[in-house]
C-alpha cells in the first residue's frame, strides 16, 4: 500500500494490540475499516489501467504518464487532506528539519507509488500487486540487517517462502520470467519498507497523522510535477475517464484509505490491520481478471498462496512482544 503508515499508527493507537473503546463494536469497526482499506487500494490497478501505456493502443486519447497520473493523484489527495485540516483547525505548522524529513520521507512514497504502477506495463496488475505486498517481509530484512531486531526462525522461514512464491509468481507460462516487470516491484516493495522504516524513526513519528499525510501528499505532487516538466509529460486532463478515475483515486484508493487506516488500527492494532491488509492483492487480482481478461494460471494460484500466508507469518511474528 502507497499511503498507509502502520508503524506510525501504531504509535497514535498508544497500543499494538488493544482496542480503543473496550468493547466488540470497536473491534468490528476496526475490523470493518481494515477491510474496506484493503479493498479500495487494490482498486487502483483498474483505475490506473485505463490511461497506462498498456492501453494507450486501445484508447489513445485516455492515455495519461505515470508522473501526470501520480502528480494528479497525490495533488487531489493533499488539496482534500488539507481541507479536512482547516475543517478541525488542526496546524499546519511545521520546523525546518520537519520539512528536509518530510521531503526525504515524500521520495521513498513516491518510488513506492512510480515503481508499483510503472510494473503495470510488464506483468499482470494483480502479479504486480501481489509483489508489491512483499513489503513487510523487506521490511523485516532491513529491520534485522541494520536495526538489530531479532532473527526468528519462524520469521527467517516466512520471508524465505515469500521469495518462492515469487519466484513462482513472476514464471511465465512459456518457462520465461519477466525480470524486469518483478525488479521494478520488488523496487516498489523496498521503498515503501524504507518509508515506513524512517517514519517510525525519524523527528515527525509523533506529528498528527493528518499533518503528516498532508505534507507527504503535497510533497510527492511537487516532486512529480518538476519531474513531469523536466520530462514534458505534464498532461492536462482532457477525457472523462481520466477526470472520473483521478477523482476516485486520490478520494477513495488515497485520502478515504488512509483515514479507514487510522480508525482501523487505533481500534485493532496495526498487526491485525496488516494482515486484513491481504485482501489488497487478491482484490487485484480478482478485478485484473473479471475486468481486464488477465490470466489467472496454476502459477498465479501457487504465488498467492505462497505469499500471502508468508507476509502474514511475518507480520504476526514481529507483532510479538
Amino acid at each position: 500500500m502507497n499511503n498507509p503508515i502502520f508503524h506510525f499508527f501504531r504509535r497514535i493507537s498508544g497500543h499494538e494490540h488493544k482496542t480503543l473503546g473496550g468493547g466488540p463494536s470497536a473491534a468490528l469497526q476496526g475490523t470493518i475499516c481494515a477491510l474496506i482499506a484493503a479493498i479500495c487500494y487494490g482498486l487502483l490497478p483498474t483505475l490506473v489501467l485505463p490511461m497506462s501505456e498498456s492501453n494507450a493502443a486501445a484508447n489513445p486519447e485516455d492515455f495519461m504518464s505515470n508522473l501526470s497520473i501520480l502528480f494528479y493523484r497525490f495533488l487531489s489527495a493533499a488539496l482534500i487532506i488539507g481541507g479536512i485540516m482547516l475543517i478541525k483547525k488542526k496546524s499546519f505548522r511545521i520546523t525546518r528539519g520537519e520539512l528536509v524529513t518530510l521531503l526525504y520521507l515524500s521520495f521513498l512514497s513516491d518510488g513506492a507509488a512510480l515503481f508499483l504502477i510503472g510494473g503495470y506495463q510488464y506483468m499482470s496488475t494483480g502479479v504486480a500487486t501481489t509483489i508489491h505486498f512483499m513489503y513487510p517481509a523487506f521490511t523485516t530484512i532491513l529491520m534485522m540487517m541494520f536495526y538489530n531486531e531479532a532473527r526468528k526462525f519462524s520469521t527467517i522461514a516466512a520471508v524465505t517462502l515469500a521469495v518462492v512464491g515469487v519466484g513462482v509468481l513472476s514464471w511465465q507460462p512459456d518457462g520465461k520470467i519477466d525480470w524486469k516487470g518483478v525488479v521494478i516491484e520488488l523496487i516498489s516493495a523496498v521503498c515503501y519498507a524504507l518509508y515506513l522504516i524512517r517514519v517510525n524513526r525519524s523527528r515527525v513519528r509523533d506529528m498528527d497523522a493528518l499533518k503528516l499525510t498532508f505534507y507527504i501528499m503535497l510533497l510527492g505532487a511537487l516532486i512529480f510535477m518538476s519531474y513531469a516538466l523536466l520530462e514534458n509529460k505534464l498532461e492536462p486532463i482532457a477525457t472523462e475517464t481520466q477526470a472520473v478515475s483521478l477523482l476516485v483515486m486520490g478520494i477513495v484508493c488515497t485520502v478515504f484509505t488512509n483515514l479507514c487506516l487510522i480508525v482501523a488500527v487505533k481500534n485493532i492494532g496495526s498487526t491485525m490491520t496488516s494482515v486484513l491488509g491481504a485482501l489488497e492483492p487478491l482484490t487485484a487480482v480478482i478485478l485484473g481478471v473479471a475486468l481486464f481478461n488477465e490470466a489467472l494460471t496454476t502459477s498465479v494460484l501457487i504465488g498467492l498462496a505462497l505469499i500471502i500466508p508468508a507476509v502474514i507469518m511475518v507480520i504476526f511474528t514481529r507483532g510479538r512482544k
